[in-house]
């Protein structure tokens, strides 16, 4: 079987991230993108969202002519006849929190149409659990041998996607043995390092994917947890990490204290575990504690404010990072907007900024109102009351006292990373509050 061509159904993050690393390792490659005002951008070499790094590969593969950009399914097999599809299309997050799947099965119903051989059907796209085994029984009662389905859930981290494609921790395929081979052969090249590729069934793959992120949540949560008591008594947080992270038998990673997590993945894919616990009978009350401790530790620092600053209408408050996390442009689910939603409802007057974020941030922020948008960070501070810093920019850890004092007349200073020395600024004369420092 040839392994040199692919197309990709979606030019989103995960898609484009995807298609974009397959060029890169000499595959020919194809991605559909159906919104036809993307697609011009992605023809003419320009990543609708920003990434570090994808933006270049993107354009070496288009250069090479292993990346090539289709308005629909018919015209990339036509083109390319791959044997492989990778599914990479949205599952939004309908209102009782269950997956919407209507995109993937578009996807998987153009493919059965169109295909010109049997091919492998590959879901990247997060789905609920069960969901390959009845997408396989869709698909053989529509055209039995046509599709072969694997899952391969994606662990792409935002800000260090294209490392994390290029050099996997690990590579998850589930369905049978004959597709989850086939599939595997693609990542080859990928698995260099000696990292694993992990074969199972679909319905354990679906899953797996669910569970990395909803524990990875849960560690973030029990640190916030933890941080919420250090304030409270006086013990540093910081100082608590550290006897954390050096406990071989915890690990360092997502053990940071803040306001919380957000992004597309974390919140979404915890709600769709509930959702699948509950249609199940299965109880859920872990998870369903981690999402509604993440939505109060969003707001951690309001009561504070509202204490200091009574007078909301006379108070200017500067959010610092509006993006969830830094090194992206992806507001979804990001602490600032909880923030910046609860301090315009009472009536404080808001400057926000963001090093990449902004457009994304204004088309959110449409219904805010007593709201100013600024260019750079000196604007933002600008006769402001009180600062919160709420993604860890580079650019906002870099700040010292002396540079503050220059560019912020005013004495409050929440930082919701806690990216800044404590003891430096109330040196300097500022009221610094913490997540879990005081």
């Amino acid at each position: 079987m040839e392994l040199d061509s692919l197309i990709v159904v979606g030019a989103g993050y995960v898609g484009l991230v995807a298609g974009t690393c397959f060029s890169s390792a000499g595959f020919t490659v194809g991605i559909v993108e159906k919104n036809q005002e993307k697609l011009k951008t992605l023809k003419t070499g320009v990543c609708p969202f920003y990434e570090p790094g994808l933006s270049e590969l993107m354009r070496e593969g288009m250069a090479s002519g292993n990346l090539t950009f289709f308005s629909n399914q018919e015209e990339a097999m036509k083109a390319l006849n791959p044997s492989f599809v990778f599914c990479a299309v949205g599952t939004p997050e309908n209102s009782d929190g269950s997956a919407n799947l209507t995109y993937v099965e578009e996807t998987i119903h153009e493919a059965i149409k169109v295909a010109q051989k049997s091919i492998y059907f590959v879901i990247k796209s997060t789905v609920p659990v069960g969901t390959g085994k009845r997408l396989q029984k869709l698909a053989d009662s529509k055209s039995p041998g046509k599709l072969m389905i694997v899952n391969n859930p994606e662990f792409l981290r935002e800000g260090t996607a294209v490392s994390d494609f290029l050099r996997p921790e690990r590579v998850v395929l589930g369905g049978s043995d004959e597709a989850v081979e086939a599939v595997g052969k693609l990542y080859n090249s990928f698995l260099l390092n000696n990292r694993p590729l992990i074969k199972t069934d679909s319905t354990s793959a679906e899953l797996g994917k669910l569970a990395a992120n909803l524990l990875l949540a849960s560690r973030i949560t029990l640190v916030n947890q933890v941080a919420r008591l250090a304030a409270s008594t006086g013990a540093n947080i910081r100082q608590i990490e550290k006897i954390l992270q050096t406990d071989s038998r915890i690990g360092s990673k997502y053990l940071y204290s803040g306001l919380g997590f957000g992004g597309s993945c974390f919140p979404k894919d915890i709600e769709s575990f509930i959702h699948i616990c509950k249609s199940l009978g299965v109880d859920a009350s872990v998870a369903e504690a981690i999402d509604d401790f993440n939505d109060t530790q969003k707001l951690f620092f309001i009561p504070d404010i509202e204490k200091e600053f009574p007078a909301a209408g006379q108070t200017t408050i500067s959010l610092l990072g509006l993006a969830f996390k830094p090194e992206t442009d992806d507001i979804r689910e990001s602490p600032a907007l909880a923030l910046a939603q609860e301090l315009s409802k009472k009536g404080y007057k808001l400057k926000v900024y963001d090093p990449k974020a902004m457009d994304n941030f204004k088309a959110w922020a449409k219904e805010l109102k007593n709201i100013e948008f600024s260019s750079n960070l000196e604007a933002c501070l600008k006769d402001s009351n009180a600062l919160v810093i709420v993604t860890e920019w580079q650019e906002f850890q870099r700040l010292s006292p002396s540079r503050l004092a220059r560019l912020y007349t005013g004495k409050h200073i929440y930082d919701g990373k806690n990216v800044l020395d404590a003891k430096d600024y109330k040196s300097a004369g500022y009221r610094y509050l913490g997540v879990g420092i005081q």
